[in-house]
Formats: structure tokens, C-alpha cells, sequence
């Protein structure tokens, strides 16, 4: 969608663009004349529409060094800049990772204590929109609606220290090779059929794809 038609769509109420900082210099310029001019004309219509818009616009970038590199309208910015709220990145508001978890899981869904301890150590470069996107991807691997560390992305695992090979005691390291020998075994024994070999091994065929990506277990593996 155009920024004619966002713009028309939200006549008479707010206008919410993220990322303003990303949008090219074409669309800059037609947004700045909506702003100014208060209206739109369509293409091929020779009259204009009046549109009254409140803008709220969102970014990560740095705007005022965008004007200075030439990427970013130095007009558009000062009509845009009306009032600013920074948000600290979320590696900066360690307290808002609980309530964010809250609010995305809802009450049907709990995490464990190690898993919860990972989030809190991991920076989240990505900020909100990471944090939601590991959620998403935990509540598809995740059984009986409990996260756990195992759920989670492998960067925020390693961030925090809890699955480093290097750092595990001989006797898990020599558990954890049997484990991956006999998921091998069962994989041959079942012809490469996941299903089967799920059911086999007593596990729910998500809890077998985690193992087969935490041990690098691929179809070379096992094929006879």
C-alpha cells in the first residue's frame, strides 16, 4: 500500500509508519506534501481530497545523521520532529523481558527457570521484534506448553553460557554422544521415517527435530 492510499485509509484518525527511516526519498517527498497541503489527489484524478491524519512515525535509525548523508529529507525531518520519545533498546530494560514474555504467552503457557535465565542474558539486537520472533519459534518446538532452554534459539542459548560443549562435564559430553548414537541407530532401523522414529523412541516427532539439529544429525548420517 501507497502512502496515498495509508494516508486515506487513516483520514480522520492516526497514521502509524514504522521505520520512517528506511522509506525512499520518492515516497518522502509525496508524504511531505500530504503533510503540508493536508491532501491527496489521486493518480489520474484532477481534484484533491482533504485528509485530516495524526502521524506517528517510528525508527531505529539515526534520522538527524540520514539528513546529513543525504538519505533523509531535512523538510520532512523538522515536520516530523514535532515530538520525540526514545525508547531504550530492550538489552537496556532487562525488567520489561518478563513482562514482555507475559504478554505475548498469556496464562497458557509457562517457561522454565533456565530458559527465562537465557533471555535475560541475551542482548536482543533485534529488540521487541526478536524477542517475539524466539517466543513464535519456542511455542512451535516447545511440549505441553512448557518452554524450555532446548525451545530457544541457538544464539540465545549461547549467550548464555548454558549449552558450551567445551564447558560440559566429560560424563554429559559422553551421554550426550550415546544419545546421539542411538537416535542414529533408530533412524536406520526405521528407514529415515521420523514418525517412526519418534513414536520408537518415545518422544513427540518436535522433541526429535530439536535433537536431530542439537546433535547435527543430517540424512548422511543415518542413510544406509
Amino acid at each position: 500500500m501507497c502512502i496515498r492510499d495509508r494516508v486515506e485509509a487513516a483520514n480522520g484518525s492516526t497514521l502509524f509508519l514504522d521505520e520512517i527511516g528506511e522509506l525512499p526519498l520518492e515516497a518522502q517527498a509525496r508524504l511531505l506534501r500530504v503533510l503540508q497541503e493536508s491532501e491527496i489527489r489521486k493518480v489520474g484524478s484532477v481534484q484533491s481530497k482533504k485528509v485530516d491524519v495524526r502521524l506517528v512515525v517510528a525508527t531505529h535509525r539515526d534520522l538527524k545523521q540520514l539528513v546529513i548523508d543525504g538519505h533523509f529529507r531535512e523538510d520532512l525531518y523538522y515536520r516530523i520532529n514535532v515530538m520525540s520519545l526514545v525508547l531504550p533498546p530492550l538489552r537496556e530494560r532487562g525488567q520489561d523481558i518478563d513482562l514482555l514474555i507475559n504478554h505475548y504467552l498469556g496464562s497458557d503457557w509457562t517457561i522454565d527457570d533456565e530458559a527465562l535465565e537465557a533471555m535475560h542474558h541475551y542482548p536482543w539486537p533485534g529488540n521487541v521484534r526478536q524477542l517475539i520472533n524466539a517466543l513464535e519459534r519456542a511455542t512451535i518446538l516447545a511440549e505441553e506448553n512448557l518452554i524450555t532452554i532446548e525451545d530457544l534459539p541457538a544464539e540465545v542459548v549461547d549467550s548464555a553460557g548454558l549449552e558450551d560443549i567445551s564447558a560440559r562435564p566429560q560424563a554429559v559430553r559422553r551421554l550426550d554422544s550415546i544419545e546421539r548414537a542411538h537416535i542414529i541407530e533408530v533412524l536406520k532401523e526405521e528407514q529415515g521415517n521420523k514418525a517412526r522414529t519418534a513414536r520408537t523412541l518415545g518422544i513427540h516427532r518436535r522433541k526429535l527435530y530439536r535433537l536431530l539439529e542439537r546433535f547435527e544429525i543430517d540424512e548422511s548420517s543415518y542413510s544406509q
